[in-house]
């Protein structure tokens, strides 16, 4: 009698479990496919024409990043001629990338003001970046994941005047990116 009353109250309970993780995991597969998180290691980024897989869109120039564009770098390299060619690419944000555009900001130059230098352009971009971060990511840099790059004009086209965009990115050194890293946390 105890053996046929403990087998009709485990098969309930086995039943119960199984439908609570059952439900658990369905609704965190459609969360964590939402959710911002960081891919451990990198995929190979450098390579020969043959060998390297490019995804998404090749970007010509650097000014054609925008804000919100989640992008990767790759490294080509040419086997006859030893030519090294670096290339960026725009993808999707909800695919793994190596970083996202966070913030822009206009150098406050006058068009007739020259070129401060790289270093002093380097200078003023972390700081621009650095504090944007906390209002992109929802948390300080020093308590995050993430590091911030940024990509300052050139001196050839600040001097021509056209371009002193800087822009801002998110990154993690030797990983990838899935989902955008806004209000995240991370």
């Amino acid at each position: 009698m105890k053996s046929l009353l403990k087998q009709s109250l485990y098969v309930p309970v086995v039943i119960f479990l199984f439908l609570i993780t059952l439900g658990c995991s369905s609704s965190s597969n459609s969360e964590s496919s939402n959710r911002a998180s960081i891919l451990p290691g990198a995929l190979s980024r450098m390579g020969d024409a043959s060998t390297l897989a490019l995804e998404g869109e090749i970007v010509n120039f650097q000014y054609e990043l925008r804000l919100e564009d989640c992008f990767n770098e790759y490294r080509l390299v040419d086997e006859e001629t030893g030519d090294i060619t670096d290339l960026t690419t725009i993808v999707d944000c909800r695919r793994p990338h190596d970083s996202e555009i966070y913030k822009e900001f206009v150098h406050p130059a006058t068009a007739q003001d020259p070129y401060p230098g790289k270093t002093e352009l380097e200078r003023w971009s972390a700081i621009k970046c650095y504090e944007a971060f906390k209002n992109f990511v929802g948390l300080d840099y020093e308590l995050s994941e993430l590091e911030i790059g940024y990509i300052p004009p050139a001196q050839e086209d600040w001097e021509i005047g056209l371009y002193r965009i800087v822009t801002c990115y998110v990154y993690v050194p030797g990983s990838q990116l899935s989902g955008s890293m806004q209000g995240s946390g991370i």
